[in-house]
Protein backbone atom coordinates (compact mmCIF):
# COMPACT_ATOMS: atom_id res chain seq x y z
CA UNK A 1 0.00 0.00 0.00
CA UNK A 2 1.16 3.21 -1.16
CA UNK A 3 2.20 5.59 1.88
CA UNK A 4 -0.51 8.39 1.29
CA UNK A 5 -2.91 5.34 1.36
CA UNK A 6 -1.79 4.09 4.64
CA UNK A 7 -1.84 7.51 6.53
CA UNK A 8 -5.48 7.66 5.21
CA UNK A 9 -6.14 4.72 7.31
CA UNK A 10 -4.66 6.18 10.15
CA UNK A 11 -6.32 9.06 9.80
CA UNK A 12 -9.59 7.66 9.07
CA UNK A 13 -8.66 5.64 12.52
CA UNK A 14 -8.43 8.11 14.39
CA UNK A 15 -11.22 10.32 13.29
CA UNK A 16 -13.31 7.17 14.15
CA UNK A 17 -12.09 6.61 17.27
CA UNK A 18 -12.69 10.60 18.87
CA UNK A 19 -16.31 10.53 16.87
CA UNK A 20 -16.65 7.10 18.78
CA UNK A 21 -15.38 8.64 21.81
CA UNK A 22 -17.57 11.91 21.97
CA UNK A 23 -20.87 9.70 20.97
CA UNK A 24 -20.17 7.24 24.20
CA UNK A 25 -19.23 9.99 26.68
CA UNK A 26 -21.92 11.07 28.98
CA UNK A 27 -23.34 14.23 28.36
CA UNK A 28 -21.69 16.71 30.76
CA UNK A 29 -18.72 19.82 30.25
CA UNK A 30 -16.36 21.27 32.16
CA UNK A 31 -18.87 23.58 33.49
CA UNK A 32 -20.91 21.05 34.96
CA UNK A 33 -17.20 18.66 36.16
CA UNK A 34 -16.50 21.64 38.26
CA UNK A 35 -20.29 22.08 40.18
CA UNK A 36 -19.86 18.32 41.04
CA UNK A 37 -16.01 18.86 42.05
CA UNK A 38 -17.44 21.02 44.51
CA UNK A 39 -20.17 19.79 45.50
CA UNK A 40 -18.65 16.31 46.54
CA UNK A 41 -15.39 18.11 48.34
CA UNK A 42 -17.87 19.96 50.63
CA UNK A 43 -20.21 17.28 51.52
CA UNK A 44 -16.76 15.03 52.14
CA UNK A 45 -16.14 16.63 55.55
CA UNK A 46 -16.80 15.98 58.23
CA UNK A 47 -17.46 12.39 57.78
CA UNK A 48 -20.72 11.54 57.86
CA UNK A 49 -22.58 8.44 59.20
CA UNK A 50 -24.50 7.39 56.15
CA UNK A 51 -25.50 8.25 52.36
CA UNK A 52 -28.20 9.46 53.92
CA UNK A 53 -26.57 12.59 55.54
CA UNK A 54 -24.31 12.95 52.50
CA UNK A 55 -27.46 13.90 50.58
CA UNK A 56 -29.13 15.64 53.30
CA UNK A 57 -25.68 18.05 53.01
CA UNK A 58 -25.82 18.28 49.11
CA UNK A 59 -29.34 19.13 49.10
CA UNK A 60 -28.42 21.97 51.72
CA UNK A 61 -29.10 25.36 49.93
CA UNK A 62 -30.57 24.04 46.50
CA UNK A 63 -33.42 22.30 46.96
CA UNK A 64 -34.64 22.74 43.49
CA UNK A 65 -34.73 19.59 41.26
CA UNK A 66 -34.50 21.31 38.37
CA UNK A 67 -30.96 22.23 38.83
CA UNK A 68 -29.56 20.28 41.48
CA UNK A 69 -31.01 16.23 42.52
CA UNK A 70 -29.95 12.91 44.49
CA UNK A 71 -30.90 9.95 42.04
CA UNK A 72 -29.62 7.34 44.34
CA UNK A 73 -27.81 6.50 47.82
CA UNK A 74 -25.74 4.05 48.62
CA UNK A 75 -24.24 2.58 51.90
CA UNK A 76 -21.67 -0.04 52.12
CA UNK A 77 -20.78 -0.52 55.55
CA UNK A 78 -17.05 -0.98 56.45
CA UNK A 79 -14.52 -0.49 58.70
CA UNK A 80 -11.49 0.18 56.13
CA UNK A 81 -11.36 3.94 55.83
CA UNK A 82 -9.84 4.18 52.78
CA UNK A 83 -12.98 2.42 51.18
CA UNK A 84 -16.20 3.96 50.36
CA UNK A 85 -18.82 3.59 53.13
CA UNK A 86 -21.46 5.58 51.18
CA UNK A 87 -21.78 7.43 47.74
CA UNK A 88 -24.30 8.99 46.09
CA UNK A 89 -25.61 9.41 42.18
CA UNK A 90 -26.46 13.13 41.81
CA UNK A 91 -27.52 15.19 38.16
CA UNK A 92 -26.72 18.79 37.88
CA UNK A 93 -28.45 20.97 35.13
CA UNK A 94 -26.71 23.67 33.87
CA UNK A 95 -29.25 26.31 31.89
CA UNK A 96 -26.31 27.80 29.58
CA UNK A 97 -26.39 31.10 28.11
CA UNK A 98 -27.77 33.00 25.41
CA UNK A 99 -26.56 36.04 23.55
CA UNK A 100 -29.83 37.61 25.18
CA UNK A 101 -28.83 36.83 28.46
CA UNK A 102 -25.40 38.70 28.22
CA UNK A 103 -25.54 40.73 25.01
CA UNK A 104 -21.68 41.30 25.41
CA UNK A 105 -21.38 37.36 24.51
CA UNK A 106 -20.51 36.17 20.97
CA UNK A 107 -21.52 32.92 21.33
CA UNK A 108 -24.63 30.79 23.33
CA UNK A 109 -23.91 28.34 25.64
CA UNK A 110 -26.24 25.06 25.41
CA UNK A 111 -27.77 23.68 28.20
CA UNK A 112 -26.57 20.31 29.55
CA UNK A 113 -27.77 18.52 32.48
CA UNK A 114 -25.35 15.67 33.41
CA UNK A 115 -24.69 12.86 36.01
CA UNK A 116 -22.30 12.19 38.39
CA UNK A 117 -21.23 9.29 40.82
CA UNK A 118 -19.14 10.04 44.26
CA UNK A 119 -17.90 7.33 47.00
CA UNK A 120 -17.06 9.22 49.95
CA UNK A 121 -14.37 7.19 52.32
CA UNK A 122 -13.07 8.23 55.86
CA UNK A 123 -10.48 10.61 53.55
CA UNK A 124 -13.26 12.16 51.44
CA UNK A 125 -14.35 11.50 47.58
CA UNK A 126 -12.73 8.50 46.66
CA UNK A 127 -9.88 8.94 44.33
CA UNK A 128 -10.59 10.23 40.88
CA UNK A 129 -14.41 11.20 41.71
CA UNK A 130 -16.89 12.15 41.37
CA UNK A 131 -17.31 10.61 37.84
CA UNK A 132 -19.49 11.37 35.39
CA UNK A 133 -22.10 8.59 34.13
CA UNK A 134 -25.15 8.23 32.30
CA UNK A 135 -28.53 10.00 33.88
CA UNK A 136 -30.49 6.81 34.37
CA UNK A 137 -33.95 6.57 32.45
CA UNK A 138 -37.02 8.23 34.19
CA UNK A 139 -35.02 8.56 37.09
CA UNK A 140 -36.79 10.29 40.08
CA UNK A 141 -35.04 12.57 42.78
CA UNK A 142 -34.69 11.76 46.00
CA UNK A 143 -35.44 13.16 49.06
CA UNK A 144 -34.07 11.89 52.21
CA UNK A 145 -35.35 11.52 55.78
CA UNK A 146 -34.67 14.56 58.30
CA UNK A 147 -31.84 13.24 60.53
CA UNK A 148 -32.67 12.24 64.13
CA UNK A 149 -31.78 14.70 66.61
CA UNK A 150 -28.82 13.30 68.65
CA UNK A 151 -27.72 14.48 71.92
CA UNK A 152 -28.67 13.52 76.34
CA UNK A 153 -32.10 15.08 77.30
CA UNK A 154 -31.36 17.71 79.92
CA UNK A 155 -33.71 15.63 82.30
CA UNK A 156 -31.41 12.98 82.12
CA UNK A 157 -29.28 14.45 84.60
CA UNK A 158 -31.52 14.45 87.75
CA UNK A 159 -32.62 11.21 86.35
CA UNK A 160 -30.06 10.06 87.29
CA UNK A 161 -29.12 10.88 90.52
CA UNK A 162 -32.98 9.00 91.30
CA UNK A 163 -32.55 5.99 89.61
CA UNK A 164 -28.51 5.46 91.31
CA UNK A 165 -29.76 6.55 94.53
CA UNK A 166 -32.73 3.85 94.42
CA UNK A 167 -30.45 0.41 93.61
CA UNK A 168 -30.11 -2.30 95.95
CA UNK A 169 -26.84 -2.00 98.05
CA UNK A 170 -24.85 -4.05 95.41
CA UNK A 171 -26.29 -4.94 92.28
CA UNK A 172 -24.70 -6.76 89.23
CA UNK A 173 -23.79 -4.14 86.05
CA UNK A 174 -26.85 -6.27 83.97
CA UNK A 175 -29.19 -4.58 87.08
CA UNK A 176 -28.05 -1.21 87.07
CA UNK A 177 -28.64 -1.13 83.08
CA UNK A 178 -31.98 -2.67 83.09
CA UNK A 179 -33.11 -0.02 85.90
CA UNK A 180 -31.56 3.14 83.37
CA UNK A 181 -33.36 1.70 80.21
CA UNK A 182 -36.81 1.14 82.41
CA UNK A 183 -37.15 4.56 84.32
CA UNK A 184 -35.27 7.06 82.15
CA UNK A 185 -37.48 9.45 80.75
CA UNK A 186 -38.50 8.96 77.27
CA UNK A 187 -36.49 11.07 75.01
CA UNK A 188 -38.24 14.64 73.26
CA UNK A 189 -39.62 15.03 69.89
CA UNK A 190 -37.81 17.49 67.87
CA UNK A 191 -39.95 20.22 66.96
CA UNK A 192 -39.01 20.85 63.84
CA UNK A 193 -38.65 17.25 62.08
CA UNK A 194 -41.20 15.70 64.51
CA UNK A 195 -39.41 13.02 64.97
CA UNK A 196 -38.03 11.24 68.27
CA UNK A 197 -34.37 12.29 69.23
CA UNK A 198 -31.88 9.22 68.89
CA UNK A 199 -32.02 6.98 72.10
CA UNK A 200 -28.48 7.87 73.74
CA UNK A 201 -26.25 5.17 74.27
CA UNK A 202 -26.03 3.88 78.16
CA UNK A 203 -23.48 2.13 79.67
CA UNK A 204 -22.48 1.12 83.01
CA UNK A 205 -19.65 -0.35 85.37
CA UNK A 206 -19.81 -2.04 88.67
CA UNK A 207 -16.79 -2.60 90.99
CA UNK A 208 -16.41 -3.53 95.06
CA UNK A 209 -19.92 -1.86 95.34
CA UNK A 210 -19.23 1.23 93.25
CA UNK A 211 -21.85 2.20 90.27
CA UNK A 212 -20.35 4.10 87.18
CA UNK A 213 -23.14 4.56 84.38
CA UNK A 214 -22.93 7.07 81.64
CA UNK A 215 -25.49 8.42 78.52
CA UNK A 216 -23.56 9.47 75.36
CA UNK A 217 -24.91 11.20 72.42
CA UNK A 218 -24.10 14.40 70.09
CA UNK A 219 -20.83 14.40 71.50
CA UNK A 220 -22.01 14.71 75.07
CA UNK A 221 -21.16 12.48 77.50
CA UNK A 222 -23.51 12.62 80.83
CA UNK A 223 -21.47 10.74 83.64
CA UNK A 224 -23.35 9.36 86.98
CA UNK A 225 -21.83 7.23 90.00
CA UNK A 226 -23.02 5.90 93.25
CA UNK A 227 -20.21 4.72 95.45
CA UNK A 228 -20.42 2.44 98.05
CA UNK A 229 -20.71 4.67 100.52
CA UNK A 230 -23.35 6.02 99.58
CA UNK A 231 -22.46 9.25 97.40
CA UNK A 232 -24.44 9.78 94.16
CA UNK A 233 -23.46 12.16 91.95
CA UNK A 234 -24.08 12.71 87.81
CA UNK A 235 -22.51 15.52 86.05
CA UNK A 236 -21.07 16.72 82.59
CA UNK A 237 -17.35 16.49 82.26
CA UNK A 238 -15.42 18.92 79.92
CA UNK A 239 -14.74 17.38 76.59
CA UNK A 240 -11.32 17.30 76.78
CA UNK A 241 -11.69 14.72 79.41
CA UNK A 242 -14.12 12.31 77.90
CA UNK A 243 -12.86 12.64 73.83
CA UNK A 244 -10.98 9.43 72.46
CA UNK A 245 -7.44 8.89 73.76
CA UNK A 246 -8.36 10.56 77.21
CA UNK A 247 -10.26 9.16 79.79
CA UNK A 248 -12.79 8.04 76.90
CA UNK A 249 -16.72 7.76 77.83
CA UNK A 250 -17.86 4.85 79.71
CA UNK A 251 -19.21 4.09 82.63
CA UNK A 252 -15.78 2.65 84.13
CA UNK A 253 -14.18 5.95 83.26
CA UNK A 254 -17.03 7.72 85.53
CA UNK A 255 -15.65 6.14 88.32
CA UNK A 256 -12.27 7.25 87.07
CA UNK A 257 -13.69 11.14 86.73
CA UNK A 258 -15.42 11.17 89.97
CA UNK A 259 -13.46 13.49 91.71
CA UNK A 260 -10.88 14.07 88.84
CA UNK A 261 -10.62 17.71 88.17
CA UNK A 262 -10.89 19.04 85.36
CA UNK A 263 -7.74 20.42 83.58
CA UNK A 264 -7.09 24.20 83.71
Amino acid sequence: MKTWGVALVVLLAVALGVTAYVVSRPDGDSTTDEMAERIATRISYPVRPDGNAYARSALEGDTDPEHFAVLEIVDSPTTDPQKAHAGLLFRIHHPGISRDDQPWRLWDVDPVTACYRAGFTYYGVTDGGPDRVRCPADASPITPPPAQRTGVPENYLEAFKTILAALPPTPAQDEVLAALRAKLPPVPVDEQTKLPWAEPRLDTFVKDGNVGVVAAGGGSCLNGVRLADGTVAAWYPPRVQTQPGEFGCSGESALRLHGTPPPK
